[in-house]
């Protein structure tokens, strides 16, 4: 008996003293969690799918079943005294490249973003989303702005009171990924364009940079007889307008089914991301981001 009780009282003291981090990669039907030590990735990899209609564009619809569910997950890996950091699924934030006018402000805070206000053409206003802006390397007059509705970050943050663990960090997914990928830009050739293929539920997410920077963003089918040609004008488009004749360098989050089918008709070889060691690029990019606090 006085050793269960002194096992019950030193139980938070040793999550205080050496506390566990767990990265948790949140999409609209999957979550995939691991955990992480002095930024490298610990075995296992866990991951199960979200329940049905408890999500919709990535906010919670049902937040005590959310709640409920992950922290049943991190029972069962024993990371209820563990600090999250966590990655929001993607379709709750939203990435623009802004580039201003000559004599404008340049944005390169957020205080300067919300005075000019400029229309994003995003479902909701600035003045009711919690914003970050980078500025670019090589192009003084553009930023990064990466937005996130107050209302649905505030869900996900109800979400994890009742799922009763430590919350550290709430990330944009747009922000993981491309610091997963950071290497792998940095790497490409000047003058190439670097495609971005990563299989959701039912639909492919494409996503264009181009000198590092994400310029363009598409979903297209997940089938690959229907994503072949949606993809093909997608590229079309963009070297059209932006970068006629460019080379692309064509990459895979995963694994993707008739991967050689894709290489034939656009004439490309794939690449798979290699994740090193962890579950996705997002948890990927969360460790790196984390080991730079």
């Amino acid at each position: 008996m006085v050793l269960a009780g002194l096992q019950e009282k030193w139980r938070p003291l040793r999550a205080q003293l050496f506390p566990k981090l767990v990265m948790i990669d949140l999409s609209e039907h999957l979550v995939i969690g691991q955990s992480v030590k002095r930024g490298q990735p610990l075995e296992p990899i866990w991951s199960a799918p979200i329940p049905a209609r408890t999500c919709r564009d990535g906010v919670p619809q049902l937040k005590d079943a959310v709640g409920d569910f992950l922290g049943d997950l991190l029972l069962e890996y024993g990371s209820m005294d563990a600090q999250l950091v966590v990655s929001l699924p993607r379709q709750a934030s939203h990435w623009r490249v802004v580039d201003w006018l000559a004599g404008q402000q340049r944005g390169y805070s957020v205080n300067d973003l919300r005075a000019l206000n400029p229309d994003l053409a995003w479902p909701f206003s600035l003045e009711a989303a919690y914003l970050d802006v980078h500025s670019l390397p090589g192009r003084p007059a553009s930023s990064l702005v990466i937005a996130a509705e107050r209302s649905v970050v505030d869900a996900w943050v109800d979400v994890f009171a009742i799922v009763g663990a430590t919350l550290q960090h709430l990330l944009p997914s747009q922000v993981c990924l491309m610091w997963g990928l950071r290497d792998v830009l940095a790497d490409t050739p000047a003058g190439t364009l670097v495609v971005l293929l990563q299989p959701l539920d039912q639909q492919t997410s494409l996503t264009l940079w181009n000198q590092g920077v994400p310029e363009f963003e598409r979903l297209l089918p997940g089938p690959t007889v229907d994503l072949i040609p949606a993809l093909q004008r997608s590229l079309d488009f963009y070297r059209n307008l932006r970068a006629p004749g460019a080379p692309v360098r064509l990459l895979l989050a995963t694994q993707l089914e008739d991967q050689a089918l894709l290489e034939q008709a656009l004439d490309l070889k794939a690449e798979v991301v290699d994740h090193d060691g962890f579950g996705s690029l997002c948890l990927q990019g969360l460790a790196t981001l984390e080991l730079l606090q």
